[in-house]
């Protein structure tokens, strides 16, 4: 089976992943960094949200989305390789 679409983002070889940093400017397009361990950015991609399945966009006091209502849709998500 073959499949097609965007692959995930990028790791150093040897390094752990950091996690995820959204970057949020006014009136510009959220972008989500994955980040090693090393400090480095390994890829971009532009944020694709989709409604909180935790609170259904209700904010208050939702863990899952911290209020904001929404969610980071990983499955939306095109990366672009920095490294």
């Amino acid at each position: 089976m073959t499949t097609t679409g965007v692959p995930p983002f990028h790791v150093h070889p040897g390094h752990l992943f950091e996690g995820f940093e959204l970057l949020e400017r006014e009136r510009e397009t959220p972008v989500l960094l994955a980040r090693c361990s090393c400090g480095e950015v390994l890829d971009t991609a532009q944020a694709r949200f989709a409604r909180c399945p935790g609170c259904h966009a209700s904010g208050g006091g939702c863990a899952r989305c911290a209020g904001t209502g929404r969610v980071v849709d990983h499955a939306a998500l095109e990366w672009t390789c920095m490294i």
